[in-house]
């Protein structure tokens, strides 16, 4: 695990200081979703399943999976930047029925989308060009996003281009204008050869923005492999320790990943700690998709040194942090620093946009006593705008009214946006169970419970979303099948592990009878156990108790 002082020393980066050239909120509503970086997607997830293998848990990013999910926010009528909406829900679980509460810290903004003016940009991107590459296509996927990253650029963008094997080639140095049929050339001309020295080129990069980059535009470097160091220093920490020397600069990362096999944590751990995003290219048209629809969004945060802070009310503990290790966990308290938030770049849920950019979340597990108050927990947001140095805080109290200990008939929704969210984390608990079990027949159990309770939701919610989460869950119950899974009954699911319990430290534990390495060969995995975080548009805390009552 890394070390939290790694996020505490990002906290100072001054120079992902550019920012919106959009107005000031004005506190009418509306706006947009709030992604805080990592994952953006679950493309590699979907990958491994296009080629009928089982995908394995660390390739299932929570975080990923939520910004693959739009949801319609309440109004951020707060008059600041970034505004808490908090909601909750109290129903059942979709895998056996148990008592469920959730617990919602939503974070929007009043900022529209489609208004959103990015300040100019220096970019550098940093291409892998070796062996490895000519696997699968993947130099031919980078090509077609970097083809498309060429063609979006404004004309007083600033890029330059380097690549790397064994050794590093600046192929395009930045101009004072914008060359785009140089860089369209030196793009085709890219051929696989030789080793990867990750370290030396992303290095490269960085220093290419050089030591003091000036903040009056965007830097950023947007790094692009199949995540794989062979040649020079290959340690993770040493690479890590090498751009969090240039990050302190002011510079932004944005990490691309590209193959069937790659170091996961590498990839997202550079993103997130980076003030910057990860995305995987499946095929073409995500590259394309990436450098369309994200472009904007993914180079000028909303806001810097946003930390969220939680504190538990009488009676109630937390628990379970989903998907997170930046969230910092005590019984009674909770909080969260983040070096940069970005804005969301999905308007709505047309399904030509493509499911990126719906904004991110995380869980914490919250456990009531029997003398639990109203008062669920005290929130605190707070932020920085870009180029200030005051900090912008809001606080709210979170309240709940009914038994927080029993199910109503029918899930109690606080607002209209907490019917996907309930039902986006159900499905998401169901697959993340699916991919821990070693067990074949008892991963098809998680799945198909889990089928059966989003069918009857989206019967009644009717969210294109959750429609594309049970053709997901469609596929991978079919390559279990494929590969031996047996056939199940309504009471199969009792006799799996974790079934009735399935909140436990994401990445951090494996559950009572899960094989976390799946020795049976069956399952595809990315490199090392991912140590990716989720991040939030709204920040969800699930309540449930240990000893539930029915």
């Amino acid at each position: 695990m890394r070390s939290t002082s790694w996020l505490g020393s990002l906290l100072v980066v001054s120079a992902c200081t550019g920012g919106i050239e959009a107005g000031a909120p004005d506190g009418t509503g509306g706006g947009g979703g709030v992604s805080f970086g990592g994952a953006q997607d679950m493309g590699e997830f979907r990958a491994i399943l296009d080629r009928g293998d089982l995908p394995a848990a660390n390739t299932l990013d929570a975080n990923g999976f939520f910004n693959e999910h739009f949801n319609e926010s309440p109004p951020a009528d707060c008059g600041q930047t970034l505004c808490l909406t908090p909601g909750i829900s109290v129903g059942r679980d979709w895998l056996v029925g148990e008592h469920q509460a959730t617990l919602q810290i939503a974070v929007n903004t009043p900022i529209d989308p489609s208004t959103y003016v990015r300040k100019p940009m220096n970019l550098v991107v940093v291409v892998d060009h070796s062996g490895s590459m000519s696997q699968d296509q993947r130099l031919d996927k980078v090509k077609v996003g970097l083809h498309t990253l060429v063609d979006n650029l404004k004309p007083e963008d600033r890029i330059a281009m380097i690549s790397f094997d064994d050794v590093v080639t600046i192929d395009a140095p930045f101009t004072a204008d914008l060359d785009r049929t140089n860089l369209h050339a030196k793009i085709n001309a890219l051929a696989p050869r030789g080793g990867t020295n990750i370290h030396d080129g992303l290095r490269d990069g960085f220093d290419l923005l050089g030591e003091y980059p000036v903040n009056e535009r965007q830097n950023r470097v947007i790094f692009m492999s199949d995540g794989q160091a062979t040649v020079g220093i290959t340690s993770q920490s040493e690479i890590f320790d090498m751009a969090k020397s240039r990050i302190m600069r002011g510079i932004g990362l944005t990490t691309i990943g590209v193959g069937q096999s790659f170091d996961v944590e590498l990839m997202r751990g550079l993103a997130e700690n980076g003030a910057g995003n990860y995305y995987f290219l499946e095929d073409g048209a995500a590259a394309s998709e990436v450098f369309t629809e994200e472009l904007d969004f993914f180079m000028s945060p909303l806001a810097l040194d946003v930390k969220i802070e939680a504190a538990a009310g009488s009676g109630w503990t937390f628990g379970e942090v989903v998907g997170s290790r930046l969230w910092s966990a005590q019984p009674k308290t909770g909080s969260m620093q983040i070096p940069a938030v970005f804005l969301a770049s999905r308007t709505s849920q047309v399904p030509e946009e493509g499911r990126r950019g719906g904004g991110s979340m995380i869980f914490v597990h919250l456990e009531p006593t029997a003398d639990a108050t109203t008062k669920i927990a005290d929130l605190t947001l707070s932020f920085r705008l870009p180029g200030a140095t005051e900090r912008t805080t809001q606080t709210i109290t979170l309240d709940y009214a009914g038994d927080p200990l029993e199910a109503p008939a029918d899930p109690h929704l606080s607002g209209a946006e907490m019917a996907e969210r309930y039902g986006m984390y159900n499905v998401f608990l169901g697959i993340r169970l699916a991919t821990k079990s070693g067990d074949l027949t008892c991963a098809a159990a998680a799945l198909e419970a889990t089928q059966r309770n989003a069918i009857a939701w989206n019967e009644r919610h009717a969210d294109s979303d959750v429609a594309a989460d049970l053709a997901l869950i469609d596929q991978y119950l079919a390559n279990l099948r494929a590969n031996g899974a047996r056939e199940t009954t309504a009471s199969t699911l009792a006799g799996c592990p974790a079934a009735g319990e399935p909140y436990y430290p994401e990445y951090d534990e494996t559950p009572p009878g899960f094989d976390e390495g799946h020795s049976h060969g069956m399952y595809c995995s990315s490199g090392k156990p991912t140590a990716g975080w989720l991040v939030m548009l709204g920040a969800v805390l699930v309540v449930v108790r240990r000893r539930r009552r029915r």
